[in-house]
């Protein structure tokens, strides 16, 4: 399943990470590792969009335990779906058979 993971670096964060920068590595090798379909860094804002197709959210827990710890903060996870992946999400939720 593809999921969209919004990072939000807060200005606090953001200067601990600028004067440490391992601490941004981390987080992109943690994502990179599962393989992303797309990853964007805003130029003018503390903010990552990274794209990712994987099987639940638990292949992820890393990267967003990493996201958590380095950036002060939770990102945001949307699974995302086309016509055909729909019902997936539907029956994950509870709603579809």
């Amino acid at each position: 399943m593809k999921y969209i993971v919004q990072i939000e670096i807060d200005p606090d964060a953001g200067l601990e990470i600028e004067s440490q920068p391992e601490m941004i590595q981390e987080i992109i090798d943690k994502f990179q590792a599962l393989k992303p379909s797309g990853m964007y860094f805003s130029l003018t804002r503390r903010c990552v969009t990274v794209i990712v197709d994987v099987a639940n959210e638990d292949a992820m827990f890393e990267a967003l335990h990493a996201t958590w710890r380095n950036t002060k903060s939770y990102p945001d996870v949307w699974p995302v779906a086309d016509l055909d992946g729909f019902p997936e999400i539907l029956k994950r939720v509870g709603i579809g058979q």
